[in-house]
């Protein structure tokens, strides 16, 4: 039995960690789901607290109709009296009596609702105040997701980079010895032509008979020598 109750054991927790590995993966899309459906309800309680509120404001109208009625049958009845009319004044009376009961129970009514109305606000205010902090949070959750799927991307490039390094580093020497051999070829090239170009100037003056060698050759160096020697 005890094993038996370690295998289900084992089993739950593996289903445990299977539903909770499913949540992570969407947790972003989970909670975007969550704040759109708060944002609905939030929208629907916004429109039955407007019907509250609507109803509160009548209420609070037919309070102040009934008060200014129950005051203008007040001055009637007195003028009732004046006029000695008692039975008409007892009739304005008991007219004043109904308005007051009336009105008494739309205070209350107001009252309690008036008192609803704020609650909800409040709730709502502070449920909104909710969802604005989870956006932020989800917002925030987004872009650190953004963040390592980039740093995943440019680790995973990196590590293909570097395992070409050798071979890279390799084609870029090539690279520069060709552009190190073209640059010697360049200036041989240039070389040759200055020096083509002296020749050519140095035919041009010995053609001219400038500069040229004036010795004579082997029989002046002769003459020179007899000279030498008392020849």
């Amino acid at each position: 039995m005890g094993i038996l109750k370690n295998i289900l054991t084992a089993v739950r927790g593996g289903a445990s960690e299977v539903g909770e590995a499913i949540v992570d993966v969407n947790a972003v899309r989970i909670l975007e789901q969550e704040i759109r459906d708060a944002e609905s309800a939030i929208g629907k309680a916004k429109q039955s607290l407007t019907s509250l509120k609507a109803s509160e404001i009548k209420l609070k109208r037919e309070i102040h109709v009934a008060q200014s009625d129950i005051g203008d049958y007040e001055s009637k009845a007195v003028q009732a009296l004046d006029a000695g009319n008692e039975a008409l004044a007892v009739e304005v009376a008991e007219r004043i009596a109904e308005l007051e009961s009336d009105t008494a129970e739309k205070t209350a009514e107001h009252s309690s609702l008036s008192a609803q109305v704020n609650k909800i606000n409040s709730m709502i205010r502070q449920r909104e105040k909710t969802i604005q902090k989870n956006s932020r949070e989800l917002e925030k959750i987004k872009t650190v997701e953004q963040l390592q799927k980039a740093t995943s991307t440019m680790s995973t490039n990196f590590a293909a980079t570097n395992a070409s390094d050798h071979r890279v580093s390799k084609a870029l020497d090539r690279v520069k010895k060709k552009q190190a051999n073209w640059e010697d070829r360049m200036e041989a090239g240039e070389w040759m032509a200055e020096e083509e170009n002296n020749d050519d100037l140095d035919n041009k003056l010995k053609a001219a008979g400038i500069g040229a060698n004036s010795s004579a050759g082997a029989s002046s160096v002769l003459e020179r020598l007899k000279k030498q020697s008392g020849q």
